[in-house]
């Protein structure tokens, strides 16, 4: 276990002047005025203060022969200075029954934290009885007159600080007793019987000597407990009614720093403590307490072992630190606030100047867009300008070639009806002619067809063969071959009037033939006698 150093007291024969410096400077800050503000923990005038929590171990005896005849003084001892101790309504005393070693030292320090928090202990308390010798009166020549005239008790008297190991008071008590002296084994120590003889009123002086000492020793040493569990802001201490602890006092609680104290030779000295914060007692019970903190206990560094104090003075500076802290803390987010409120106002500004900067882009954006479309439109009128000029231009030049292309198609449509009326005058005169022609031609085939007719007519009574007869259609095809022509049918061949009265002939022609065989096959056919005279046998076909 780490040595604690803490801040304390020296006394007895460890004072030194740094240890008068920090009593004056402990003296002057309790006795300066009290806030109505301050806890509970400070106490009022006439208030009993707590209880501190001693513990005693076995008193060594340095020469056991001088006290043969005291029954078990090594536990008597401590345990009448317990009763002594707790009788002054200051101290909660307990009798550990174990010793430590009697050198100073690490072993001493080590062993003194040990049974200290064993016990649950703010200090320890051992002794040695350095002398509980006799001396004889002499007589007459030397000569012993008889009994004990005299005894000395001394004791050497120890305080400890049972979180440090740290010796607080060293102080050798005296006292001496006449008469008769000898106690014996069957006076228990401590006892009425004990304190009725010589040595138990002398030991009796000394133990009143002893508590005044511890007493003024530890009069100004605040009231400590340790802390035994942490849950969250809640701790709990070893301390409670007993040692006239109350809901709603007040501990300044400190916490361990990290880094020990080492002395030259490498030895750990222990570590420095520092008040982390203040825990109010919210339940009490005869051995133990129970406490808010301020805050998370794992924030201040706080843990089982750590040690609660009622001291006014460092509870007072805490305060003052925690207000200044607190101070300072509400002076940062006031500034924090206020820049918070600067950040903001400038944002705001920025935010504004950025929308006037926007709206004036959006200004000039439309400011240049309606002179875009100004400068659009005015071009566009003036393209709608010059194309309804050439528009009216284009019309009129359209309206006058319109007006020249009727005045040519008047004159055309007078040309082609002058045309159309040469045409179908001459049309007409060719058709008239042609008519003629026709009808000239038909009379002319009529009367060849009808002379024909009778030349066949006159064949078939004239011959009596068929030799005859064909000799006779010959001659009638070969005159109507060598009959001449009319003048005109070479020149009508084209003529659509002139063919159909061609076609009309050659029908006419074709007929005819066809009449004239048909006698021909039927003149074959009946005899000769029944053939009747007039009918051609065969009529050649004409061409034209």
């Amino acid at each position: 276990m780490p040595i604690i150093v803490r801040k304390g007291f020296s006394f007895a024969s460890q004072l030194s002047a740094c240890g008068l410096a920090a009593l004056c400077i402990v003296a002057a800050l309790c006795a300066a005025p009290i806030a109505a503000a301050e806890p509970q923990a400070i106490q009022a005038q006439g208030t009993p203060a707590a209880k501190k929590k001693i513990a005693l171990v076995q008193f060594d005896v340095a020469n056991t022969q001088h006290v043969d005849d005291i029954s078990n003084i090594y536990d008597g001892l401590p345990l009448a200075l317990a009763s002594r101790l707790e009788a002054s309504g200051e101290f909660l005393p307990v009798y550990a029954g174990r010793s430590i070693p009697a050198e100073a030292g690490a072993p001493q320090r080590e062993a003194v934290m040990q049974i200290a928090g064993e016990a649950g202990a703010q200090f320890l308390i051992s002794g040695m009885v350095v002398s509980a010798g006799t001396s004889r009166e002499k007589g007459y020549l030397g000569t012993s007159i008889g009994g004990y005239a005299k005894r000395h008790i001394e004791v050497e008297l120890a305080v400890y600080d049972g979180l440090t190991g740290a010796r607080l008071l060293l102080r050798r008590l005296d006292e001496q007793a006449q008469g008769d002296v000898r106690v014996g084994n069957d006076k228990p120590f401590g006892s009425s019987i004990f304190f009725e003889t010589e040595l138990g009123q002398a030991t009796n002086r000394l133990l009143d000597v002893a508590v005044k000492d511890i007493r003024a020793a530890l009069e100004n040493a605040p009231f400590s407990a340790h802390i035994i569990r942490v849950e969250g802001k809640k701790v709990f201490l070893d301390a409670g009614s007993e040692s006239l602890l109350k809901p709603g006092d007040q501990l300044v609680v400190y916490a361990r720093d990290a880094t020990p104290v080492v002395g030259l030779k490498g030895a750990v000295l222990g570590a420095t403590v520092r008040a982390a914060d203040t825990v109010t007692l919210t339940q009490v019970q005869p051995q133990f307490s129970s406490g808010e903190l301020s805050d998370d206990a794992a924030k201040l560094g706080i843990k089982a072992g750590n040690l609660a104090s009622i001291d006014p003075a460092e509870q007072r500076n805490l305060m003052a630190k925690q207000r200044a802290e607190r101070q300072a803390k509400e002076e940062a987010e006031r500034v924090k606030a206020e820049q918070a409120a600067q950040a903001e106002a400038a944002r705001v500004k920025a935010e504004q100047a950025a929308q006037a900067e926007a709206a004036r882009i959006k200004a000039e954006k439309i400011a240049a867009a309606q002179a875009k479309a100004a400068k659009l439109k005015a071009a566009q009128e003036a393209r709608a300008s010059r194309l309804s000029a050439a528009q009216e231009a284009r019309v009129r030049e359209i309206a006058q070639a319109a007006h020249a292309a009727d005045r040519a198609r008047r004159e055309a449509a007078k040309a082609e009806a002058a045309r159309i009326k040469a045409e179908k005058k001459a049309q007409d005169k060719a058709e008239a002619k042609a008519e003629a022609d026709r009808a000239k031609a038909e009379k002319e085939a009529q009367a060849d067809a009808n002379a024909k007719v009778a030349a066949a007519s006159a064949a078939q009574q004239t011959a009596a063969t068929p030799q005859a007869a064909a000799s006779g259609v010959a001659k009638t095809k070969t005159e109507a071959a060598a009959a001449p022509k009319p003048a005109k049918e070479k020149t009508t061949q084209k003529s659509p009037a002139k063919m159909e009265v061609r076609a009309v002939a050659i029908e006419d022609w074709e007929r005819a033939a066809a009449e004239a065989e048909a006698a021909k096959a039927a003149a074959s056919s009946v005899p000769p006698e029944q053939k009747k005279p007039g009918v051609p046998l065969k009529l050649k076909q004409i061409k034209p």
